[in-house]
């Protein structure tokens, strides 16, 4: 039935074939799969032997044909390695394109510093030792950022740095090409000038450089795939019809440099053990020496890696765990480097390719791309010294023109200038300085743009007076409306983000400008909330401790709330002092912060805090209806005590709770299922009424804050008021419902000032 889902699902016609021939569409399948994977495969094979003839150019051509089985060993061993294990049957593998041009810095170096007049097969040693160990070295950071699970961490990496790097990776690519292509080494004026020096130079570079950016501007418009595998075949045979037309003599084209051959010295064993190298003749030295190209290496291979498995996952609609494919190629490339390979990783076209050619899943998919490597080794071998470097070069040049052109041409329209800036800057540094000192650079200029952009991130949400924004305590009336009157005396800011040097002291300037503007009011109360800070640094401490001080050489109270316990420590250490600061007060929340500065205002204008009237008088007395005691009749007296549970949550609403002589607050609970306050309500306050009047269980938990007495009022007695003194139930109705209404028109208020 699977079989019959996913034929249907990529296939109808090979439904209708599974119908009338089961067998004979699961061999049409099997040819499929196995034909994909020896195309794609070959591709890959292919684009991996021009990236070794990087690396074995100069005086290491001779031995090209060990570097081709470099790279053939590792397709078979990483793989075999990723076929089984990973989670996507359309990987194909390939030598890593990113990392060759940092192994072939690497090998340049490496070759210097060796001692003179060693003998080749010692620098051969000393080649492989090299590429063993950088390949060993990338394989492990790979596992290791898999196993701690860190693979997500490489999105916090700037995107334009990445930019920066790749498009340096694509100019030594091009670079190198270049002279793998030509006799002698572009590394000054006057070998860029030697290009142009006569027409047998002119022709061993020109036409690959040509058809590599006509391949790079096709690409974006015709199957990839199919245009790689034209362009090869196209390529060689325009070679070989001109040298025919010349009349050129294939030996003296392979003489002149013009073809991969001849391959001389090449291994008969595929694969060659770290065990049969002859390690006592390494110069380790040499390699220490080196360990920053190594260290490059890595870090380049695991971002490329990491890249490339989310580029395969979308392009072929697989779902891949990205720290579980680091471990399975980590792994893969440690084995790799232990038979003698280089880093190797799933190609992104030859991937795509095989997912539009068949998008069915597959093993054999991988499995065949592993069988065309071996078929290349064992029957093919004498067959590649006849291929032109012309297609190799052609291959590099569109992959190296495809860094440069993304990197430089397309990232201009996704990144704003400032930050496009840095990407051509670390390609400059790449090529005055270094590689590895444009990768320092990334890292640097990333920094100070990112300080840059985040100090211009509004630290301050938002901020309201204590008229726009009052805290939920239910108040008598003559108190909201001194509070109307003289809530601008409070100023609230409320913080988000990260406090460093940059927004703290943009929140210093705002809070002061907001001050000395306010200072016709007599402003008394600056109230910061830090609920939604992410942390700070010790920088901003400084800010606040100057904040702190200014405001109480001027008698104005600094309010902070939301501090976490972490955030607090810090302001401390940093010299904030709470404790021995009568002006500085910290509270929970913004609420409580609220309630106590609109407390302390109230207190200093001799506003009481308590009604004189009772609340069955402040029930009645909005009314005109004098009579009290016969709505005490209804209700049933309550004496609480501090922390008593009025509701709880999820409880049957059958009472409604006036507060007389107490005072209480309400508490929801978090995601957490932790309690987190909402409001609190002295005398005259109702509570339960929500439920009350909707049958709904409780929606909050309401605790009693003091000692003192409140009024129940039942379902029951209500009724049995509407039918008895429908005057005085009209005249509660209507309470209940001005107290409601004043709740909403604050939140209304609240929402209209935070958003």
């Amino acid at each position: 039935m699977l079989l019959v889902d996913d034929v249907c699902q990529h296939d109808q016609k090979n439904l209708r074939l599974f119908v009338a021939n089961p067998m004979k569409v699961v061999q049409t399948s099997t040819l499929s799969a196995l034909s994909t994977g020896l195309f794609t495969g070959l591709i890959a094979v292919i684009i991996s032997i021009s990236y070794v003839s990087l690396i074995f150019s100069g005086e290491l051509t001779p031995y090209l044909g060990h570097g081709i089985a470099l790279a053939i060993s590792s397709l078979v061993v990483v793989g075999l390695v990723q076929t089984i294990w990973s989670n996507s049957a359309h990987f194909v593998i390939q030598v890593d394109d990113d990392t060759a041009p940092v192994l072939v810095l690497l090998v340049g170096f490496l070759l210097a510093s060796l001692p003179l007049g060693m003998s080749p097969e010692k620098i051969l040693t000393n080649v492989f030792a090299a590429i063993i160990i950088s390949t060993f070295v990338a394989g492990l950071v790979l596992i290791v950022v898999g196993y701690f699970k860190l693979g997500g961490l490489l999105q916090f990496l700037p995107y334009s740095a990445i930019g920066g790097y790749f498009a340096a990776v694509g100019w030594l690519l091009l670079v190198s090409t270049l002279t793998s292509l030509v006799p002698f080494k572009l590394d000054s004026i006057d070998s860029v000038q030697m290009l142009f020096s006569d027409a047998t130079t002119v022709l061993q570079w020109l036409p690959a450089l040509i058809i590599g950016a006509w391949l790079r501007w096709m690409s974006d418009r015709v199957n990839i795939g199919l245009l790689l595998g034209s362009t090869i075949v196209g390529t060689t045979l325009l070679f070989y019809g001109a040298a025919l037309a010349l009349g050129a003599d294939l030996n003296q084209l392979q003489a002149n440099g013009f073809m991969l051959g001849p391959l001389s010295n090449t291994p008969d064993n595929l694969f060659m053990p770290v065990s049969s190298i002859a390690w006592s003749e390494v110069e380790f030295s040499a390699l220490s020496g080196n360990t920053a190209s190594i260290a490059t290496m890595s870090l380049i291979a695991l971002l490329s890696f990491t890249l490339c498995i989310s580029a395969v996952a979308l392009s072929t609609r697989a779902e891949l765990n990205p720290n579980k494919e680091l471990r399975i190629g980590g792994l893969a490339n440690m084995l790799s480097a232990l038979a003698g390979g280089l880093f190797a990783l799933p190609s992104i076209s030859s991937s795509k390719l095989c997912h539009e050619l068949h998008p069915r899943p597959n093993k054999l998919i991988g499995l065949a791309s592993v069988g065309a490597a071996l078929l290349v080794f064992y029957f093919g071998l004498d067959l590649l010294a006849y291929i032109p470097k012309m297609v190799l070069g052609v291959l590099l040049i569109y992959i190296a023109a495809g860094f440069l052109y993304e990197w430089l041409v397309k990232a201009y329209r996704k990144f704003g200038a400032v930050e496009y800036s840095v990407i051509p800057l670390i390609l400059v540094v790449s090529v005055l300085s270094g590689f590895l000192e444009s990768i320092l650079f990334g890292i640097f200029a990333s920094i100070v743009l990112f300080a840059i952009n985040y100090s211009q991130i509004k630290v301050v949400k938002y901020q309201a007076s204590g008229v726009q924004l009052r805290s939920n305590l239910v108040r008598r009336p003559e108190q909201i409306s001194f509070l109307r009157l003289r809530g601008e005396k409070i100023r609230l800011f409320k913080l988000q983000g990260f406090l460093f040097f940059g927004t703290a002291g943009s929140l210093y300037k705002e809070v002061m400008t907001a001050f000395n503007e306010k200072s016709d009011l007599q402003l008394k109360y600056i109230v910061i909330d830090f609920s939604q800070v992410l942390g700070v640094d010790s920088s901003a401490t400084l800010n606040f401790e100057r904040l702190a001080q200014r405001l109480k050489e001027h008698n104005v109270f600094m309010v902070l709330t939301g501090l976490k316990p972490d955030l607090l420590d810090k302001l401390t250490r940093g010299g904030f002092d709470v404790e021995n600061n009568d002006y500085l007060q910290e509270f929970l929340d913004i609420d409580q912060g609220l309630e106590w500065c609109e407390n302390h205002l109230l207190n200093d204008n001799r506003i009481e805090a308590s009604a004189s009237k009772s609340v069955l008088e402040l029930v009645i007395g909005d009314f005109s209806y004098s009579e009290p005691e016969q709505l005490e009749k209804y209700l049933v007296q309550r004496t609480v005590e501090k922390g008593e549970i009025l509701t709880n949550f999820g409880e049957k609403s059958n009472d409604v709770f006036l507060l007389d002589t107490c005072t209480a607050s309400a508490y929801i609970l978090d995601s957490e299922n932790r309690e987190r306050r909402v409001d609190g309500a002295g005398q005259g306050a109702i509570y339960g009424e929500i439920g009350f009047f909707l049958n709904i269980p409780r929606t909050a938990i309401v605790r009693a804050d003091s000692d003192g007495s409140l009024y129940t009022l039942s379902y029951a007695s209500l009724k049995k008021m509407e039918t008895e003194a429908p005057q005085l139930a009209a005249a509660i109705n209507r309470y209940m419902l001005k107290i409601v209404s004043e709740r909403l028109a604050s939140t209304t208020q609240s929402l209209r000032t935070v958003l």
